[in-house]
């Protein structure tokens, strides 16, 4: 990154830089190269950083050594990353810093398959974090879908439509990234039942009295999964037990990371690494349950990094 784009970015003030801004500088350029999506994003971190400090009546020069070291701490967790989740993670912020065009407006991934999709799993699931969060998906997420009638890559995509996206990695974004791989056929959908599965999705009793509503809603969906309007408030019961759910899945992959770290093994590169965790370890049987997901997956290499680390 040249002393230009630095500035564009509203980089912290050279001149009260610590000894390794120039390598700092480095390598957010090659961060930022690989994923220009994320340039938004960290420009209006840094804004946010510098205004939360000076609003606190701290000194200039101590604002722009802290907005230094938060630099330094962000580049680590995003060049420990998978390149795919990496520019997941750039996607959502985007997303969420700017007004999102109309559901039905939105353009479909055209450039996604299942190949893709395959592709983009298995690079995923290569980082033992990720391979963790896939297991908390499994042992948490799965059991709690109810596919009667919503098949499972939708109740994943709607899962990772509602969650709140986070500029650093944890548990939990760990888990929606996952998520998104898992449904990946939720961007094939219309947006126009797209926006009616994310209104039913977040349906409220009040809403089921809005019997002529809920029914044109329920015309967007796809005929194949068979809701009706008098089936809403079942299917709503099902969203609540999908959200209980994952938000099982993020503290247990919160409690399995805390063993990880506990245990002093913690990789230099990859998702682990930098995972931000603040949880008691897990117990003896969520690990067991752990290892039995690790042998019926043998075959993905995140899995055996990940039982080598505990």
């Amino acid at each position: 990154m040249t002393r230009t784009l630095a500035a564009q970015t509203g980089f912290p003030d050279l001149a009260l830089c610590p000894e390794e801004c120039a390598e700092l500088v480095d390598r957010w350029s090659a961060v930022l190269v690989q994923t220009p999506r994320l340039q938004p994003w960290l420009q209006e971190m840094i804004r946010r950083q510098r205004t939360a400090l000076q609003q606190q009546g701290s000194p200039h020069a101590l604002i722009e050594r802290a907005l230094w070291y938060d630099l330094g701490r962000w580049v680590q967790q995003f060049e420990a990353l998978p390149r795919f989740a990496v520019s997941a993670i750039a996607t959502t912020l985007e997303e969420v810093e700017r007004p999102p065009p109309p559901v039905e407006d939105a353009p479909l991934a055209a450039a996604d398959s299942p190949e893709r999709a395959v592709g983009e799993f298995e690079s995923l699931l290569r980082d033992p974090a990720f391979a963790l969060a896939f297991h908390c998906v499994e042992v948490r997420v799965r059991p709690a879908l109810d596919t009667a009638h919503v098949p499972e890559p939708i109740w994943f995509g709607l899962l990772h439509a509602g969650a709140r996206p986070q500029p650093l990695l944890t548990p939990a974004v760990a888990v929606m990234l996952v998520l998104r791989v898992l449904g990946n056929a939720w961007s094939a959908l219309p947006g126009a039942a797209r926006r009616a599965a994310i209104r039913l999705f977040q349906a409220t009793a009040a809403d089921f009295r809005a019997a002529g509503q809920l029914q044109r809603l329920c015309e967007s969906l796809p005929p194949e999964w068979r809701l009706q309007a008098g089936g809403v408030p079942a299917f709503a019961a099902s969203a609540a037990r999908a959200r209980s759910g994952m938000a099982e899945a993020c503290a247990l992959c919160a409690r399995i990371s805390a063993s990880v770290a506990r245990e002093g093994r913690m990789t230099h590169r990859g998702g682990l690494a930098v995972l931000q965790v603040e949880a008691a370890p897990a117990a003896a049987e969520e690990l067991a349950e752990l290892s039995e997901t690790a042998r019926k997956h043998n075959g993905m290499a995140g899995f055996r990094r990940l039982m080598a680390l505990l």
